[in-house]
């Protein structure tokens, strides 16, 4: 047998990709042409705005700077535009010196992460949260904290959520995360939670990585970037995308907004990760920026379809949260697993999502979202169109009903 040499430790930290368990599944049955409902990732079904698509046909053979070395920071009318989008949220911003173009907001985040976090330090992250955030910071050395703040928001908005944070600082805390709207189960943090935790950062010296990447997609509620709360300009990294808010996830184009050293030195990481972003599709996002109606209309869509959904969960035992914000809804079976006599089934979520899988719907399982989050899934409401959705949901529900036919 073939013997390696000893892998990184870090690695073995990192948790597995979201759909590790059940991609050999899905495979299988995609290559029978199983037709698949795809509700588990976070993307939409939406065309980028027309300048976008017409940004990348027009490139040309011709053009020979979109072969070459880009610039490393990034094209300066693209941080331009950039900069305007996070002013709009009332954080000043030189384009300059304090924005770092990345490639997706994945990429941005590591590199401002990798900018600040030493190897022990502990990041307290607001949970449940993006299944990527823990694994970056493990990347770098870090250590993620989960502190429950969302769900319990939803149960109870009167709730101290600077209190939640500073019952968990400890003496290697360096940095909060959080994001706001929340990705997996769409809340949206009030101006009074933001400026309890601020007051928490303040008080202990440390740093926020505030996601912002839903900042344009809100139902009902107000977008504050704690960035722009007294004295947190200089201690947070705000991490943008436009994945979300110009459907441009396949062109990796994301940025993070801090102060000017931490932005110097992300980008020598950006350099040595990825020399520089894609020129083209650095144009695309240009093109995409200069849609301003775009996200707005995104919006009047996404709303649309998070009440399609809500309603088809109706009358289920499935419990959840209408989404403030962003485009998931994080769905709770554990009362429904707790009626069902669980003796032979020692992990529910998985049956469930096997025979979800088995009946062409696709769901993100909730453990990739936090250690207490074991039996709840995310549904992406956006994913397809509204017709789709209906489907999908559906037959969510007749694998719901299968397992609880299948277990006596």
């Amino acid at each position: 047998m073939r013997k390696l040499p000893p892998l990184s430790s870090t690695i073995a930290r990192m948790k597995p990709a979201v759909f590790a368990e059940l991609q050999a599944r899905i495979d299988r049955l995609s290559a029978r042409g199983l037709d698949l409902v795809p509700l588990q990732i976070g993307d939409t079904h939406l065309a980028p705005p027309p300048a976008a698509q017409k940004a990348l046909t027009d490139a040309s053979g011709s053009d020979t700077s979109l072969f070459r070395y880009g610039p490393t920071a990034g094209l300066a009318p693209l941080r331009e535009a950039m900069a305007a989008r996070v002013r709009a949220h009332g954080v000043e911003v030189d384009p300059q010196s304090e924005l770092l173009i990345g490639n997706g907001g994945t990429h941005a985040l590591f590199c401002a992460a990798r900018a600040i976090l030493d190897a022990g330090d502990e990041v307290l992250m607001a949970s449940p949260y993006w299944p990527l955030a823990p694994g970056i910071f493990t990347a770098c050395g870090a250590v993620p904290v989960e502190v429950s703040l969302s769900q319990r928001l939803y149960a109870d908005p009167s709730l101290d959520a600077g209190a939640l944070f500073a019952a968990a600082v400890g003496p290697r805390t360096k940095a909060i995360y959080l994001i706001s709207p929340n990705n997996p189960d769409g809340k949206v943090l009030s101006r009074t939670d933001l400026e309890r935790i601020a007051a928490v950062a303040r008080e202990h010296d440390l740093w926020v990585f505030s996601d912002e990447v839903y900042a344009d997609t809100l139902f009902d509620r107000e977008h504050v970037s704690i960035a722009s709360l007294p004295g947190m300009r200089e201690r947070t990294v705000v991490l943008g995308s436009l994945s979300k808010s110009h459907a441009l996830a396949g062109c990796r184009i994301g940025f993070a907004v801090a102060p000017e050293e931490v932005v110097a030195a992300g980008r020598r990481v950006s350099t040595h990760t990825a020399f520089n972003v894609s020129v083209a599709m650095q144009r695309a996002a240009l093109a995409a920026l200069s849609d301003e109606a775009f996200p707005r209309k995104a919006l009047s869509t996404y709303r649309e379809a998070r009440d399609v959904a809500a309603r088809a969960l109706e009358g289920s035992p499935i419990r959840f949260h209408l989404a403030e914000g962003a485009t998931y809804l994080l769905l709770d079976f554990a009362p429904a697993f707790e009626a069902i006599d669980r003796a032979d089934l020692a992990r529910p979520l998985l049956s469930l999502l096997e025979r979800a899988v088995d009946r062409g719907v696709l769901l993100a399982p909730g453990d990739a979202f936090g250690e207490e989050w074991a039996n709840t899934a995310r549904l992406c409401f956006t994913a397809v169109p509204l017709d789709r959705l209906r489907v999908g949901v559906d037959r969510l529900l007749d694998a719901f009903d299968a397992l609880r036919r299948d277990v006596p």
